[in-house]
């Protein structure tokens, strides 16, 4: 009985520490999102971290590295950094012209929150807010560390310089959440296992000696030798790894010459590698600059080929996924949680995941009865901010709720 008193009090004051805070919340997220910030630049976000927790007694410590910041809290009665929940929010946003009409459009030219870091980085803000207040209430049981990472959109990502900085040391489980456009609000999605893919950059060079379009026969077809890069290294690829490694190699630039009656001597084609599991990812990155070179033999180019490391799958641990929904059931209801695919979008998140077991869930942002929504990555790109209520009430449960560590699989 006094188990059950501890948590219904516990949530109750979730509930309404996230309803006292939620406008100012949004004023956060509107905040962060008007002023956005690219990769390891992300010095007035961080500082806004900083003092926003600082408001509330938390403290919080800037990266080594310069942008980013971590926050421990801990119950009254510990001292000891052990046997933390990790809760990740990336801080950095694309270089996207924002497309929206809205007062928080973004102020600087070029740069925009497209992506959902502004309310990444608002709910796990919000998150440590509430976790003040439980701690001083009594009810906080374990401790918490707040992560605000920078460089999510860069490659392999700034999860790695965090984790470097020491981000996960005493951690024995860590969550994030990341918008969704195709989840409704008031919900979030997760699934067992791989959550995201494998990604990584592949950039080819060829070159040649150039010459007239009239005698090609004295020169290398570099124009030709590019578009049979184009349209072959995917069905060779298919035929060498295995299909259920759902491996897509997409090519998104071209770039050679300036006029029509000149073969050029540099050309480039450059484009995205992708792999739901691990081990086809492993076997393109190794097969690839073979068969590049088998492919532009016949046309006489010399060829560069870079495989640049990007990400693995984000694995999302089963009892992580099972704490994580049970935790938003609790402050959701039960229709608050549903499932979802994988997606062969990149996430550095799958770094810490590499290193500590939790799990990474899908934040529902999409208006209740809207049937397309921009998707990420888009300038008109926007959420329903009733997300950010969701967001931290199922951090809050999640990070607040007296368990066991994690086990690892």
């Amino acid at each position: 009985m006094h188990v059950q008193t501890s948590t219904n009090s516990r949530l109750q004051l979730i509930a309404s520490e996230t309803d006292r805070l939620y406008d100012d919340l949004i004023a956060v997220r509107r905040d962060i999102h008007a002023h956005p910030e690219v990769s390891n630049e992300e010095y007035r976000t961080t500082q806004l971290v900083v003092d926003t927790l600082a408001q509330v007694g938390l403290t919080a410590e800037v990266l080594q590295i310069g942008t980013g910041a971590v926050c421990d809290i801990l119950p009254e009665e510990s001292s000891s950094a052990e046997d933390l929940i990790g809760l990740r929010a990336d801080l950095d946003a694309l270089s996207i012209q924002d497309g929206k009409n809205v007062s928080y459009r973004s102020r600087t030219d070029g740069l925009c929150h497209a992506c959902g870091h502004d309310v990444h980085t608002t709910v796990v803000l919000g998150v440590g807010l509430v976790l003040a207040r439980l701690r001083s209430a009594g009810l906080l049981r374990r401790g918490v560390r707040l992560i605000f990472q920078p460089a999510e959109e860069s490659s392999p990502g700034g999860a790695v310089d965090a984790i470097a900085c020491g981000v996960l040391d005493g951690l024995t489980e860590v969550y994030a959440l990341h918008c969704d456009p195709r989840t409704e609000v008031g919900r979030i999605a997760l699934r067992v296992g791989p959550i995201t893919s494998a990604v990584d950059d592949v950039k080819v060079t060829l070159t040649g000696t150039g010459g007239h379009t009239s005698r090609p026969h004295l020169t290398s077809d570099l124009i030709g030798a590019l578009g049979a890069l184009a349209t072959e290294t995917q069905l060779l690829l298919s035929r060498r790894i295995d299909p259920r490694s759902g491996l897509s190699l997409m090519w998104g630039r071209i770039r050679a010459g300036s006029a029509a009656n000149a073969i050029p001597q540099v050309g480039v084609i450059q484009g995205t590698l992708r792999a739901l599991d691990e081990e086809g990812w492993r076997s393109a990155q190794r097969l690839i600059p073979e068969l590049v070179s088998q492919i532009v033999r016949p046309f006489g180019v010399g060829v560069e080929v870079s495989v640049a490391r990007g990400v693995p799958p984000a694995v999302n641990h089963p009892l992580g996924v099972s704490r994580l929904s049970e935790a938003a059931r609790s402050v959701l209801g039960p229709e608050g949680v549903t499932t979802t695919e994988q997606s062969l979008g990149g996430e550095d998140f799958a770094w810490m995941l590499q290193e500590v077991p939790g799990a990474m869930a899908r934040l529902g942002v999409r208006s209740v009865g809207e049937t397309v929504a921009p998707d990420i990555h888009q300038p008109t790109f926007d959420v329903n901010e009733e997300c950010i209520r969701v967001g931290v009430s199922t951090l809050a449960a999640v990070a607040s709720r007296p368990a066991d560590p994690l086990p690892r699989v």
